[in-house]
């Protein structure tokens, strides 16, 4: 089982950044990795991730955990199951900062399907600082300089 644990100070208040989060569908304008984010129903999503050698993975997760402004929470729910739970933590820092924190937790399923999770989480820390780097950059773009 891998584990993992990022965060980035964002210049912008924590519900300016906490409901562009909740937007999934615009994933992919700061997720470098992930190519659609479709919902399923009112708490399910299907999401299309690129994997190694142009070979796409897919599956299906729903958020389990939400506190306004503060947190929100995942796990996948498709068969098989690709084995990942996370949160993201949106913490007021300043008046008009947050820190954001994403904890991911991923065990991979035995067979192919196991070893395109792997080649996806191979540097699971790098690809999520980018992608916060990729949210900070997007959400510091929308906010006015206070």
């Amino acid at each position: 089982m891998g584990r993992f644990k990022e965060g980035i100070d964002v210049n912008a208040p924590v519900q300016i950044c906490f409901d562009q989060w909740m937007r999934f569908e615009e994933f992919p304008r700061f997720m470098d990795n992930v190519k659609s984010v479709t919902r399923q129903g009112n708490r399910r999503w299907h999401w299309i991730v690129k994997g190694p050698a142009g070979a796409d993975l897919e599956w299906d997760a729903e958020m389990d955990g939400r506190a306004q402004d503060r947190m929100i929470s995942w796990h996948t729910v498709s068969e098989p199951s690709v084995g990942v739970q996370g949160a993201v933590t949106f913490d007021e820092i300043g008046p008009n900062q947050t820190h954001i924190t994403v904890t991911i937790q991923y065990e991979p399923p035995a067979g192919p399907l196991g070893e395109i999770v792997g080649k996806i989480f191979s540097n699971p820390d790098a690809m999520v600082k980018q992608d916060l780097e990729n949210f900070k950059s997007l959400i510091e773009g929308k906010v006015p300089t206070i």
